[in-house]
């Protein structure tokens, strides 16, 4: 018998009955957190939407809204239709555009597309319905045309934030705490919606209700979800694959709760939505629409239809005219939900000519080494075809490099390209690049022309003997094992299964100029610490007691790589100034000596993976000029070798 699976059933089976009355407001096994993050959120704003505060007020506004409008629903004599700006925020690991969490600029603009069907109850789309309560909610949608500082955007801010984080949690964690504090623009100006990779797969997203803080105010989504399967240009699979998610979690940023809140208990619904009928609990997936389901007696049918409800994405079409008077009542009472009427990012920039905008797509680390080579993306904002501009580089604010770019970019194109790899240190330090000289001329707007990012260099232990580790296993050490590996992927030293509860302690002996790999596993995927099951712990530490890593709050797995690499800033390499090119290739790659004719002796080429793809011993200088062509496009290192020293460049092979 697995008892660990046992006991979770159990403690699962307990929790369930112990919160009868609350179950049907989560949605099992997909995942609305909305519910769950404004109950946090309640205990610091306690008149935010949740509050009979809140409600108090909403409600004379609708009464209001009513009255000005001359209709008994809020629908009838509408004098304005709402535009609301947006800026999407696509979280993502370094991934090229298009792949993973790096979403498609295709991805966002369906999802765009469908909340502009959905809200306007749009003829001829999947977000037309014939439901006698249905309502056209007369809002709209507008990606950003203006940064915060002014300059111009297309709406979608690509951010790489794998140096903090390549998941992210539901409420409370650091979406919360790390994640927004970093990205968010004004949010009194822009609806800020999120793309990211959940922790936690079957979190599909979770918005801020009316009345919260400013600072982490917006939608939130999980990339597998966001966009429409629909668009021609887009691939999303399952059962929440045409954007429905983007729609539920805007409806409550707007104001709606789930038509299944409060259950069949309250009268009518407790979303307060007297046309939305009472559902006893959420109409999750399984793989039908359940519509004429009744599931509260003597009750109308269910309103499986309804967005604010959990069917599947193919069923979802319906907002009703209550709903629509709670929208529009947030949207005239409520702080920070910009309209057009109350925020001009909307409104596009007066063109210029010749306008080039850099940012840093992402900085990647050398494994156990002191490389730091940056992603830039540099973009066309002028309306002249940007053919050519020079992007200034340096660390921590110091001697500055220069890099020739050039290719043809016509208005809004960008291009992503690797900046020449700089040699760091150990430690937190700040790569600064700036953009100037488009097309050789001046540059008519400088907002956009400077961008920074931080990037840490972890130490090397190059003194030490051995690395030593301290597991406590939790109270199911059999899930537990470990390995560690030398640079080649060989494993030198592996353990596990464990017993329960106990401390292991093992050293392994290390070698100079090495770059070591520790992997834990747990094989049931919840790591080994903290909760009900034990409070498990690891540590590495290199000689005199410094730590060097610990952990144990993970799913399956966590890598640590410890270097005992010297620094050689000095001797053959400095000397010799060894670089590459042309970077990015097509066919050849060159190794270009600065100083003298003494030859390095060896070459490696890896691609990202770490595999080895190529290698040579140097006898002649002849042999600097490698041949690329059989190479496939991508990135990769080649690791030129002299004695025992050696440097790793990036290079692209297109």
């Amino acid at each position: 018998m697995d008892f660990k699976k046992t006991t979770r059933n159990i403690l699962f089976l307990s929790f369930l009955l112990s919160c009868i009355t609350t179950i049907a407001q989560e949605k099992q096994p997909e995942h609305c957190a909305t519910d769950e993050y404004n109950k946090m959120l309640l205990k610091d704003y306690p008149n935010m939407m949740g509050s009979k505060a809140f409600e108090k007020e909403l409600s004379k506004q609708i009464q209001l809204n009513k009255l000005e409008r001359g209709g008994v629903n809020g629908a009838s004599n509408r004098r304005v239709v709402y535009t609301i700006p947006v800026v999407v925020h696509v979280i993502h690991n370094g991934e090229a555009i298009g792949v993973g969490a790096n979403i498609s600029d295709a991805q966002v603009l369906s999802q765009i597309q469908v909340l502009n069907e959905d809200f306007r109850r749009m003829m001829g789309t999947r977000g037309h319905n014939l439901n006698l309560a249905g309502a056209d909610v007369e809002v709209e949608f507008c990606l950003a045309q203006q940064t915060p500082d002014g300059c111009v955007t297309n709406g979608i801010n690509r951010v790489d934030m794998s140096g903090v984080s390549t998941s992210w949690s539901g409420p409370g964690g650091n979406t919360d705490t790390v994640l927004k504090p970093a990205t968010i623009w004004d949010a009194s100006k822009y609806l800020n919606i999120w793309s990211l990779n959940f922790a936690n797969s079957t979190t599909l997203g979770f918005a801020q209700f009316p009345g919260g803080p400013a600072s982490s105010d917006g939608v939130v989504i999980g990339y597998q979800y966001f966009g429409s399967d629909d668009d021609p240009n887009v691939t999303i699979p399952g059962d929440f694959n045409l954007g429905r998610t983007g729609t539920h979690e805007v409806g409550h940023y707007f104001g709606l709760y789930h038509t299944f809140q409060g259950g069949c208990a309250e009268v009518g619904g407790g979303d307060l939505c007297a046309d939305t009928p009472a559902v006893a609990s959420p109409n999750s997936n399984n793989g039908t629409c359940n519509v004429g389901s009744d599931s509260c007696p003597a009750g109308l049918p269910d309103m499986v239809e309804n967005y604010m409800d959990y069917s599947q994405d193919s069923c979802m079409n319906v907002f009703t005219n209550d709903q629509k008077a709670r929208v529009v009542a947030t949207l005239t009472s409520a702080a920070n939900r910009p309209t057009t009427l109350t925020s001009n990012v909307c409104t596009p920039l007066a063109s210029v000519n010749d306008d080039g905008s850099a940012q840093i797509e992402g900085i990647a680390i050398q494994d156990c080494g002191y490389g730091a080579t940056a992603s830039v993306r540099i973009t066309n904002w002028g309306t002249n075809a940007l053919t050519s501009a020079t992007i200034t580089y340096d660390e921590n604010g110091g001697a500055p490099s220069s890099y020739s770019w050039s290719g043809s970019l016509n208005y809004g194109e960008f291009e992503v390209f690797n900046l020449p790899m700089l040699v760091s240190t150990p430690g937190s330090h700040t790569y600064n690049v700036s953009v100037s000289s488009p097309n050789g001329n001046s540059d008519l707007r400088s907002c956009n022309d400077d961008t920074n990012a931080s990037f840490s260099v972890d130490p090397s232990y190059a003194s030490t003997t051995q690395i030593h580790l301290t597991l406590n296993t939790d109270g199911f050490g059999g899930e537990t094992t470990w390995t560690f590996k030398n640079g080649a992927g060989t494993p030198l030293y592996s353990g596990g299964p464990h017993l329960d509860n106990v401390t292991i302690n093992e050293s392994f002996d290390v070698d100079p100029d090495e770059c070591y790999t520790f992997t834990i596993l747990d094989s049931a995927g919840d790591g080994i610490c903290c909760g009900i099951f034990g409070n498990g712990s690891y540590e590495l530490k290199a000689d005199g007691n410094i730590l060097i890593a610990s952990g144990g709050d993970f799913d399956s797995s966590e890598v640590t790589r410890i270097s005992t690499i010297t620094l050689k800033k000095d001797g053959y390499f400095a000397d010799n100034g060894v670089s590459i090119y042309p970077n990015p290739t097509k066919d050849v790659i060159n190794i270009k000596l600065a100083n003298g004719n003494d030859l390095p002796d060896d070459y490696k080429i890896y691609n990202l993976l770490g595999q080895l793809v190529n290698e040579k011993q140097i006898n002649h200088s002849s042999q600097l000029k490698i041949d690329a062509s059989s190479l496939s496009n991508g990135m990769y290192f080649i690791k030129v070798i002299k004695e025992n020293a050696s440097i790793s460049l990036p290079f692209i092979k297109k």
